[in-house]
């Protein structure tokens, strides 16, 4: 191995230092299991002992203890006697499942199969009851954690072994509040169990793969370990599949030896290559079996014979063609901001085409909003240091866990669509590497205000990442709000104290619209905006149409909704001064909000879902409407910033823009 003698190690953490060490990290595991629990319970999947309706996993669990590979249920005869049965314009409304496997009469999952057998069928057969997928969910994200966070401490032990406990106790923070995980538990069901399980099984082989980097007596029993439960990833993901190169990091110091035309111990060296690839081959050979049995076919998973919205063989397309947007999706798509909670929105849409057959993005968050993870940049200047510690091995292992990203990258960047559960395969493997650069940049030499500037770079990444994570998941789909409105109340209502105190709810930036405007000549049967409030796919539009050079129409759109138009059209003079107030519920705060404290809640309501334009002194407009919770800063007047909706700009002339709470009210 290519590592510094023991006389340059610097003195090895104290027992003391060790403690504190543990203590954080149990701290941690507490808190992120407590959390990451409440966050699989707390919306549309409440925490129950009995089968759900869409329980893929626990139906597969209840087949393999019958003895059978399929669901115990059997399908409706009416999809034997289709011509296509996989075809969703003929198979509509006669499975009361969506994503399984249709194949000669019987229901299968096509979804790695080792949560079931790892967990929920021994637990229905120890327990007789049910652990929901979402519970199963919660503990396999659990263990994923805690893999990671030994897998820090064995690198920060091997390479920093200097480093004061706290500095790894806050990355701890960032490994289990940075992974996206909380977004994932937001909706557990079949599909977040999967990659939950693929999370918790890499990241415990990618600990064993380090540990066996360590040699000694336990290099072998660490290899088979790094086998076996890489094994049980690809039982829960296959995508994982070219990422096993990972597992031969811990064989690259032989390489090198060979290719210096180095003495080897041959016999040494395979009997290690037979510890990682013998439980890595029988896991990988029971798959291939279980393929078979099932379909015939040892490379099927089922994903040729699935009941979906898309025809499995004519529809569902993967492709290199698809890289680049998922690329932009995955990396570069920043979250919207808001100045209420939950402070974080879905990304703006993309300003390129997206390619044909593209499905488009399900709640994506790019990388760059996770600037933690990117403190894995910081290895490339610290592989160049000499006084890194084990750098040749920390360098081995840093390549395979890069490596083990690139490859999962290409095959979920040749999908044609991008998910935010798709992040998770990905990225969380990165996050120990960014813990490797934070503990880099704390062991430099130097202190005062350059040690302070980096310190704070990096406690601000991480605290941003793990509060983006945390609030993301409060936002994600809109679930907590809909299914736990209670919840949702109470922390919207604590959390929005802070923007009445950063004066998003100033008299100036709240309540109805007033403008002074000229509309445009030699318009006829255009369309331009006049107000849009909110975000990208949650916005509301006020906009105009230009019937004729006498008359105008004035309508209202609530995105995905639609809305309202005035009728007939109105007569105006184009050549003349007017005068339009304009009251949405969107240009007031959320009904949480405390800006609302002591009002009636009817006439919160009223307020909130009123929609009311009145020109030049004569109401036009009006009528009860739902709107999207708005900004102030996201009130745009005489623009479009969100789409092509209704045209880019208002083309006529804005004199004056005025704004205040309707009369009567706060």
């Amino acid at each position: 191995m290519d590592s510094p003698s023991s006389s340059t190690l610097p003195d090895r953490p104290s027992r003391s230092a060790k403690r504190a060490e543990y203590l954080l990290a149990a701290i941690v595991l507490a808190v992120s299991g407590w959390f990451y629990l409440w966050t699989a319970t707390s919306a549309s999947n409440p925490l129950s002992s009995k089968l759900q309706a869409g329980d893929l996993y626990n139906r597969l669990s209840d087949g393999f203890l019958a003895g059978r590979l399929s669901f115990v249920e059997e399908p409706n005869p009416a999809l034997a006697d289709l011509a296509d049965p996989w075809d969703p314009a003929q198979n509509a409304g006669l499975s009361p499942f969506h994503d399984v496997s249709y194949y000669h009469g019987k229901y299968y999952l096509y979804f790695g199969a080792a949560p079931a057998v790892l967990l929920l069928a021994p637990w229905k057969a120890l327990t007789g009851s049910y652990l929901g997928e979402n519970a199963a969910a919660a503990f396999f994200a659990w263990l994923g954690v805690a893999s990671s966070l030994a897998l820090v401490m064995v690198l920060r032990r091997r390479h920093f072994p200097g480093l004061a406990p706290w500095v790894p106790g806050l990355c701890f923070l960032g490994i289990a509040f940075g992974n996206l995980v909380p977004v994932l538990l937001r909706r557990p069901i079949f599909y977040e169990l999967a990659i939950a399980g693929a999370y918790a099984f890499v990241m415990a082989a990618l600990l064993f793969v380090a540990l066996a980097m360590k040699g000694g007596p336990r290099r072998r029993l660490w290899l088979a370990l790094a086998g076996l439960c890489y094994g049980m990833t690809l039982a829960c993901r296959p995508n994982y599949l070219f990422g096993a190169i990972v597992l031969a990091a811990p064989f690259l110091p032989a390489l090198r030896l060979w290719r210096a035309k180095a003495p080897i111990d041959m016999r040494l060296l395979l009997r290690e290559v037979a510890a990682v690839a013998l439980p890595l081959g029988l896991v990988a050979s029971l798959l291939l079996a279980y393929n078979y049995r099932r379909f015939g076919n040892f490379s099927e998973f089922g994903q040729s014979y699935m009941l979906a919205g898309l025809h499995p063989r004519r529809d569902v397309v993967t492709t290199f063609g698809f890289l680049p947007a998922n690329l932009w999706f995955y990396f570069l798509a920043p979250a919207q901001l808001s100045a209420f909670f939950p402070f974080f929105q879905v990304i703006h849409m993309p300003w390129f085409h997206l390619p044909a057959g593209f499905t488009g993005e399900e709640n994506v968050y790019g990388a760059c909003n996770l600037p933690f993870l990117w403190l894995a940049l910081l290895l490339v200047p610290a592989w160049r240091d000499r006084r890194t510690l084990g750098r040749v091995e920390l360098r081995d292992f840093a390549a395979g866990v890069l490596v083990l990203f690139a490859c999962n990258l290409l095959v979920l960047g040749r999908i044609a669509g991008a998910a935010s559960r798709y992040m998770v395969d990905l990225f969380p493997p990165l996050l120990p590497l960014a813990c490797v650069g934070v503990f880099w940049l704390e062991g430099l030499p130097g202190g005062g205000l350059r040690r302070l500037g980096t310190r704070a770079l990096w406690i601000a990444a991480l605290a941003y990442t793990a509060v983006f994570n945390v609030f993301v998941s409060f936002q994600h789909n809109d679930l907590l709000q809909y299914y736990n409105p209670s919840t949702y109340r109470r922390l919207a209502h604590g959390f929005n104290h802070l923007s009445g105190w950063l004066g998003a709810t100033a008299p100036s930036k709240v309540g109805s619209l007033r403008l002074r405007l000229r509309f445009p000549g030699g318009r006829k049967g255009q369309l331009e905006p006049l107000v849009v409030t909110g975000l990208s796919f949650k916005a509301d539009f006020i906009y105009l149409y230009y019937t004729d050079e006498g008359h105008i129409q004035i309508g209202f759109e609530h995105t995905s909704y639609g809305g309202t138009v005035t009728e007939p059209a109105i007569g105006i003079d184009y050549g003349r001064e007017h005068t339009l107030e304009i009251e949405m519920g969107s240009l007031y705060p959320p009904v949480e909000h405390p800006f609302f404290d002591g009002m009636d809640r009817a006439d919160v309501t009223r307020l909130k879902r009123t929609l009311r334009v009145v020109l030049d002194g004569r109401q036009v407009m009006s009528g009860a409407y739902d709107f999207y919770d708005s900004s102030p800063g996201d009130v745009s007047v005489g623009a479009n910033p969100v789409s092509d909706a209704f045209g880019r700009r208002f083309t006529g002339k804005i004199m004056s823009v005025s704004r205040g709470a309707a009369a009567g009210e706060h």
